[in-house]
């Protein structure tokens, strides 16, 4: 993200949460405050993007609560250290997630569409409403709605190619709908929500044409070379990872990004075999 605003000739600040190692990071303590806020006086726009890693390791009562804070505690934390500003910053990009939906089999789900229930769909209630507390302060905010970000070099894909070396696998009985976007796709549905003074609200962040999960790794198997003959089985998945199968791998979300394509956007990978075949060109295998 800060990469492509740099190229662009953006000045781009760094909001930290170790020490800062250059004059372009600013320190934040994620429980209390943003230290030196003053040097983010007057910005044309932030983007928070904070949130601990929601897929590596079981939802445990522990775990949930790294969840909860890294998101919406540290949110809060920020938009009461920005509402201290004489000029907040112009626009406020916060980062959601599609979890938001729950399980909604083969029905497409457009921007306002329903909650769903659970505890992936409560916690992304309560951190879209944080974020939407940015009007408060008088910056014009906005929600994008993470599908699951594909990246060479961080994330899930990089594990997800691991096992297609030997042989691909679909999760559960692969039926339900996988929604997904690119890294390069969500670097620039995120400028275009800063940028587009007319965006406001929340913005499903997902490919316009998701397809079963079955079809998504076989494409991922072409690509590779790779025959996709077996499974990973629900009652194994449920059994390693509880309850953070059901509601984000073995869920179905086909979810529509509506709000993002009457805003002008246009998807640069909308293509699933297309993308695996950039990612894997990019990738360290």
């Amino acid at each position: 993200m800060a990469d492509t605003l740099r190229a662009r000739g953006d000045e781009v600040l760094i909001i930290t949460r170790r020490p800062p190692k250059s004059d372009h990071e600013v320190q934040w303590d994620a429980t209390r405050r943003v230290h030196a806020i003053d040097r983010l006086e007057g910005l044309d726009g932030i983007f928070n993007l904070a949130g601990a890693p929601i897929a590596t390791r079981p939802w445990t009562k522990a775990r949930r609560k790294v969840l909860w804070d890294s998101r919406i505690q540290a949110t809060e934390v920020l938009i009461e250290s920005l509402a201290r500003l004489d000029r907040p910053p112009k626009v406020y990009v916060g980062v959601g997630g599609l979890g938001i939906f729950g399980d909604r089999g083969d029905d497409e789900i457009d921007d306002s569409d329903p909650p769903g229930t659970g505890f992936l769909a409560e916690l992304c209630i309560a951190w879209e409403i944080a974020h939407m507390s940015a009007e408060n302060i008088g910056s014009r905010a906005c929600v994008l709605r993470l599908a699951t970000v594909l990246s060479p070099t961080g994330g899930v894909f990089p594990l997800m190619v691991r096992p297609f070396r030997y042989v691909g696998g679909w999760m559960g009985n692969g039926r339900q709908y996988t929604s997904w976007i690119s890294i390069r796709d969500c670097v620039g549905a995120l400028i275009l929500l800063a940028e587009n003074d007319t965006c406001t609200g929340y913005f499903n962040g997902s490919v316009p044409d998701p397809v079963r999960n079955f079809a998504w790794c076989q494409a991922l198997g072409r690509v590779m070379h790779r025959p996709v003959v077996t499974h990973a089985p629900k009652w194994a998945m449920r059994g390693a990872l509880g309850e953070l199968a059901d509601e984000l791998f073995l869920a179905s979300l086909r979810c529509m990004p509506r709000k993002l394509l009457d805003a002008g956007f246009t998807f640069v990978d909308p293509d699933a075999e297309e993308t695996f075949s950039w990612l894997i060109a990019e990738i360290d295998l």
